[in-house]
């Protein structure tokens, strides 16, 4: 009876070693690639910055195969998602309507971004430039409200009738 409980426990303990010794590396890939990822959030740099691409390719590293590999894939993903490039505003697109989807609204919103940029900056020639910028783009608003009526309100030239 006391040899079949030595070997039992024998046993068990050659389980529970072999089950400490695993072969994945993923868990140990996963964790390098999450305190570099960290280090990158706590020094605040651009997802554009390229170090983000050594973080990709490190959470790429963690094998296919691994248990770790759903966490790497999560992170790949953010990645991906923060490093895409954002469209262009205005997203404004035919028939649409609301803020932003009419030309004067979109013109509108580039002037006033202009206006902001050159007041926040320090220096006269850039200021000059900014200044040269804005007066043509107030030019091209005046022109767009000119020639905008809501809609039922439409000019049309003489001789020709309404649709």
């Amino acid at each position: 009876m006391a040899h079949r409980r030595h070997s039992a426990a024998l046993l068990l303990a050659g389980l529970l070693a072999l089950s400490g010794c695993s072969n994945d590396p993923g868990p140990e890939q996963l964790k390098k690639a999450e305190d570099r990822y960290q280090e990158l959030i706590n020094q605040k740099l651009s997802a554009q910055d390229p170090a983000w691409t050594e973080v990709s390719a490190q959470f790429e590293a963690v094998p296919k195969d691994s248990k770790a590999r759903p966490e790497a894939e999560k992170r790949l993903a953010a990645l991906k998602a923060a490093r895409e490039e954002i469209p262009p505003r205005p997203l404004a697109r035919p028939g649409a309507t609301g803020k932003g989807a009419s030309d004067v609204e979109a013109k509108r919103a580039a002037c006033e971004a202009l206006a902001k940029k050159m007041g926040e900056s320090r220096s006269e020639p850039t200021r000059k430039l900014l200044r040269g910028a804005l007066d043509e783009c107030q030019a091209e608003l005046v022109k767009l409200e000119a020639n905008s009526h809501p809609p039922g309100e439409e000019v049309h030239p003489p001789g020709e009738a309404a649709h």
